[in-house]
């Protein structure tokens, strides 16, 4: 998962390939809460190998719902993320 952005009070939760170079998944959701994130991570992860390691922004709902699920995950400054 590289970004989760706020739109018009909704939040825009978005998964990249880094590698492949593509987009895997992009759902809006009306809150960020842990809930909505382990719903966006359980989709993404129909669509990967294996068990990925996830680049994310320091935040707590994602960092909450990636260690529910038992998933590795590394954190980086939004300001340092290139998409």
């Amino acid at each position: 998962m590289r970004h989760v952005l706020r739109l018009m009070g909704y939040w825009v939760y978005a998964a990249l390939d880094v590698d492949g170079n593509e987009i895997i998944s992009m759902r809006v959701y009306p809150s960020r809460k842990a809930l909505a994130a382990e719903q966006f991570i359980n989709e993404v992860l129909k669509h990967c190998e294996g068990k990925p390691t996830f680049i994310i922004e320091d935040a707590p709902w994602l960092k909450q719902a990636l260690e529910e699920l038992d998933l590795q995950y590394n954190t980086e400054p939004f300001s340092e993320i290139e998409a």
